[in-house]
């Protein structure tokens, strides 16, 4: 009976050394990235740990399940040497690999602000692009400390779990000692089970459950890497949701806007650009620490939105929110989702019908994320990369082409395209590694951290396109419009919330001086496409999950999901849904840092509306893109 029973204290100890260092690893994972959280006090700092603990040992458990079944198998070949050494490796590859995911994610958390998902392996197969092997050197040189980190890490494992060898594993003999191993067996199968499933609740532990525990901010850091990667593997589907009734739905309209009544379409040239990374909070408009004397001055002739958010936090879901008013309300990319054939209405295929040539400029190499694909889903004419530019010499060794020498190409390509035109310029060089060209390195020189420099220069590189674009007979029959695909990573020590993580700029530019002054209003990404619409006079109904910005009737709000949670932003309250049942209530107006949760059972009559409004957009969008249905029809 006592060598049966060590056999399963051996497995409890082993369990306990993978918990130790989950453990280790979420103490690095919040040091290093700290601050992106807010723990306002140590017991709910030790709650948070506690309730990790439970997201650790659901991950270990469903790496381990293999393992565990082998260790307490009832069987006499479980003393073969040869099959001791399988397990053995086993638990070792497969943990160390998983670990390895953990230390990963500490690097790559924020550029995401959140958990790595499955959709992240995409770099390795090329779906995303094949930016990852040649920028890896660099990861690994600004990263290196993690590298020895993880090695210490492995190394303690491998150690620990010899440790616990000291005994064999032992084979039962005789009735009774086979009964006993059974019973061992299926009780070792039946904790594992119940630690996959998180506890004995009616439904499985998942991601989003995680918002039940801790605010949305460190929800993060109540993960671990291993579960969020295991817990999205297949889901790809949106959930069928029903919140309210379709009466209730009416007043959406399907999310067809409607054109102005006799309004005269304006065949205005249209650019939208999409710089890389470009957080609000570090331009020099907004009081930030880059120096972007031409950006400022742009904003200053512009109509400037301060309360703009970006849709999600990757280029990959930035660009079809700003193309096509595509969300990221749910776990994988549009691009990269079961739904990426769906006819979808997007700039390009609405202005089309009016005779335009559409074009979709980006320096980066051809097939990064997706984006040449995406063109043509989108309808754009022509897609112009790091291919069509046709020059290596102007490549930064790491992305693409300068920004620079790339926006020069970009004025002489549309001064050769006929008008009217669309085109959407997305830059490159306001992205990790943080380099800029040699020439300019002494000066945009800026203390702290090197994406300032980064900024500067892409300030330095627009202002050389709107100088010669201002020479071209197309420049003064343009819209421009200016934002983000995402924010950038934090870089200083200055505490934000979940709402800073979308921060962006949103201005809209007429070199006539016909639009300008500042807008504080709630504004997004989805709307920069109505808005377009809007001040073209664009004479059919299209579809558009966004809000028309100079509709003085339209509702003014952003949504944006991470982690299960919907976070909906009006001009007052920041809500947060997590699918099920509400989590948060925060007056950022007020509270700008999110630290007080003004959720009660008493729910005004306004927060009934919030989260009436959030899910009717949820459901129309779940419905738009399961049943393939974001288009008007009847155009």
């Amino acid at each position: 009976m006592t060598k049966i029973k060590s056999n399963f204290q051996r497995l409890g100890w082993q369990i306990l050394l993978l918990l130790s260092i989950y453990f280790f690893c979420r103490l690095l994972f919040i040091w290093i990235n700290r601050i992106e959280f807010n723990f306002p006090a140590i017991l709910p700092t030790l709650y948070l740990f506690g309730g990790g603990m439970r997201f650790d040992l659901a991950a270990i458990c469903m790496i381990n399940g293999l393992f565990i079944l082998l260790t307490l198998l009832p069987a006499p070949f479980i003393e073969n040497s040869n099959y001791q050494k399988v397990v053995n490796y086993l638990f070792l590859i497969s943990n160390s690999l998983f670990i390895l995911l953990n230390i990963v994610d500490i690097a790559y958390f924020p550029f995401i602000h959140k958990r790595m998902q499955v959709d992240a392996f995409m770099f390795l197969t090329g779906k995303k692009g094949t930016d990852f092997f040649r920028l890896l050197p660099s990861f690994i040189k600004q990263f290196w400390y993690l590298l020895f980190i993880y090695i210490a890490i492995v190394y303690t494992l491998r150690k620990g779990y010899l440790a616990t060898l000291k005994s064999e594993i032992k084979a039962p003999k005789g009735l009774v000692e086979y009964v006993l191993a059974s019973v061992f067996f299926i009780l070792g199968a039946g904790l594992t089970i119940v630690g996959i499933r998180g506890g004995l609740q009616k439904y499985p532990l998942d991601i989003i459950h995680a918002s039940e525990v801790t605010e949305v901010q460190n929800i993060p850091a109540l993960l671990n890497s291993p579960f969020t990667i295991i817990k999205t593997i297949g889901k790809k589907n949106l959930p069928d949701v029903e919140y309210v009734s379709e009466e209730e739905m009416k007043e959406l309209n399907n999310g067809i806007h409607s054109p102005l009544p006799n309004a005269h379409f304006k065949k205005l040239n249209v650019v939208v650009i999409i710089v890389e990374s470009l957080s609000k909070k570090y331009l020099g408009f907004f009081k930030g620490k880059a120096k972007t004397p031409f950006l400022d001055s742009l904003f200053g002739q512009s109509l400037v939105f301060p309360n703009a958010f970006a849709n999600a936090r990757e280029s990959i879901q930035g660009i079809p929110a700003v193309v096509a008013s595509i969300p990221a309300w749910g776990d994988d990319p549009f691009i990269f989702s079961p739904y990426s054939a769906n006819k979808i209405t997007t700039i390009p295929s609405l202005l089309s019908v009016e005779g335009y040539h559409t074009a979709f400029y980006h320096g980066g190499s051809n097939g990064t994320m997706g984006f040449n694909s995406f063109s043509k889903l989108a309808h754009y004419d022509d897609y112009f990369g790091r291919t069509e530019y046709n020059n290596e010499q102007d490549f930064d060794g790491d992305w693409g082409i300068w920004d620079e020498p790339f926006l020069q190409f970009v004025d002489h390509k549309l001064t050769e395209t006929r008008e009217p035109f669309f085109s959407s310029i997305f830059t490159l060089n306001t992205h990790q590694p943080f380099t800029i060209p040699d020439k300019y390195k002494e000066q945009l020189k800026q203390d702290g951290h090197p994406l300032l420099s980064c900024i500067s220069y892409a300030d330095i590189a627009l202002s050389r396109f709107f100088e010669s674009a201002k020479k071209s007979p197309w420049y003064k029959n343009t819209l421009f419009v200016i934002t983000a695909d995402h924010t950038s990573p934090v870089i200083e020590k200055i505490k934000g919330s979940t709402m800073d993580h979308y921060r962006i700029p949103i201005a809209f530019f007429r070199p006539d001086g016909s639009l300008k002054g500042i807008d504080n209003g709630v504004a997004s990404q989805l709307d920069i496409l109505p808005s377009i619409m809007h001040l073209l006079n664009y004479p059919h109904p299209y579809f558009s999950l966004g809000n028309d910005l100079f509709d003085s009737k339209s509702d003014r709000f952003s949504i944006n999901y991470n982690a299960g949670v919907y976070q909906y932003i009006d001009s007052s309250c920041c809500y947060q849904f997590n699918g099920t049942h509400t989590v948060g209530l925060y007056n950022w107006r007020n509270d700008s840092l999110l630290n007080h949760n003004l959720l009660s059972s008493n729910i005004s009559a306004e927060d009934k509306l919030r989260d009436r409004k959030l899910k009717e957009m949820i459901q129309l969008y779940n419905h738009s893109m399961t049943g393939n249905k974001m288009y008007a029809s009847n155009k």
